[in-house]
């Protein structure tokens, strides 16, 4: 998506009129309609700087007699510079309270109610991962000589994950050597994760050599981490115009029940920086390039982390949906925190 352009006063107030009118009607957005609203300008300036938007990108007109609707563009410097989020309102709090006072001590339970509560919080399509270490550490490993020329390098991650993998070495070595090398790597990279181990450096060929089979085994353990994906609210959509499109309907509804898909969609994103917003077009999958993904990561306790946010048409209320999909993410991580701990 193209970088947003500069706008002044006046085109910032109209084109946050145009998305909260559209927003709330779904129906595009005229001069005429805008007027009821900025009473500060007549309909012909305010068609002018409709004209104005529409040129640099931000509004789209569907018809050459229709008003005019937000493009991604549009929606994009709306998130960034305009949008102001919503208190999270007391009925909110208290629609949510008795999904999560009574849960027990099931992960999946956990992460079904999570879903289902910000479904009914937000009217879109909820998404959750299963928590998953911020990264895998090494507890142990250990080398079994094969022959002089491979060794089977068998590696036990935190949380007792195992995972196995030959290596074949550069020169000849044997069960005594094999045995003095994992010894010493134990000393020295054990409690590490795959960044921290790759970054160490040696001269010997042969740590060399397990190091890069450790650090790709442990990456694949990274990468299998989550995953699952719980969601909710499916049926929300029904009530969206965008999605009386049927066509439509079933190829996003295709996308939510793939796991796999949306997974690596969702470990694209730095959600390390807070709630982050996918408009449109910027998310890589063509099926859901007419909705918007709203996302926030969750943690439960120092290593444990995951996503959880909400997928719905681009005419979403992001300035209310935001707030309220932090709020779950941070009952979800308390929740699991008592579970995991």
């Amino acid at each position: 998506m193209d970088h947003p352009i500069a706008l002044d006063s006046r085109k910032q107030q109209i084109l946050k009129a145009v998305v909260a009118d559209y927003t709330r009607t779904g129906v595009p957005v005229g001069s005429q309609a805008l007027a009821l609203h900025l009473a500060s300008w007549s309909s012909a300036t305010i068609r002018n700087e409709l004209a104005m938007l529409s040129e640099v990108g931000y509004l789209i007109q569907p018809h050459t007699s229709a008003g005019r609707v937000p493009s991604d563009l549009g929606y994009r410097y709306y998130v960034d510079f305009l949008m102001e989020e919503e208190e999270l309102p007391p009925v909110v709090r208290r629609q949510m309270e008795p999904l999560f006072a009574p849960l027990g001590a099931s992960l999946e339970e956990i992460l079904e109610v999570a879903a289902t509560a910000l479904a009914l919080a937000t009217d879109g399509v909820s998404l959750v991962t299963g928590p998953g270490s911020a990264g895998a550490r090494l507890k142990h490993l250990d080398l079994v000589s094969l022959d002089p020329d491979h060794a089977l390098l068998v590696l036990v991650l935190e949380g007792n994950v195992v995972r196995q993998h030959t290596v074949k070495l550069s020169s000849p070595s044997d069960q005594a050597a094999l045995s003095a090398l994992a010894a010493a790597l134990n000393t020295d990279v054990a409690g590490l994760d795959a960044v921290a181990i790759e970054s160490s450096e040696s001269d010997d060929a042969a740590r060399r050599e397990v190091l890069a089979a450790v650090v790709t085994l442990m990456r694949s353990v990274d990468a299998q981490q989550d995953t699952l994906v719980v969601h909710d609210g499916v049926r929300n959509l029904l009530r969206q115009p965008e999605f009386g499109d049927v066509e439509l309907l079933r190829q996003v509804i295709a996308v939510v029940e793939e796991e796999r898909t949306l997974a690596a969609l969702i470990a694209q994103l730095d959600l390390g920086r807070g709630v982050q917003i996918m408009i449109g077009r910027e998310n890589s999958i063509e099926e859901l390039s007419r909705c918007s993904l709203v996302l926030t990561t969750y943690r439960a306790g120092a290593d444990r982390r995951g996503t959880i946010g909400v997928l719905g048409p681009t005419r979403m209320l992001y300035g209310q949906v935001a707030p309220r999909v932090r709020y779950v993410a941070q009952r979800l991580g308390r929740a699991l925190e008592r579970v995991l701990s």
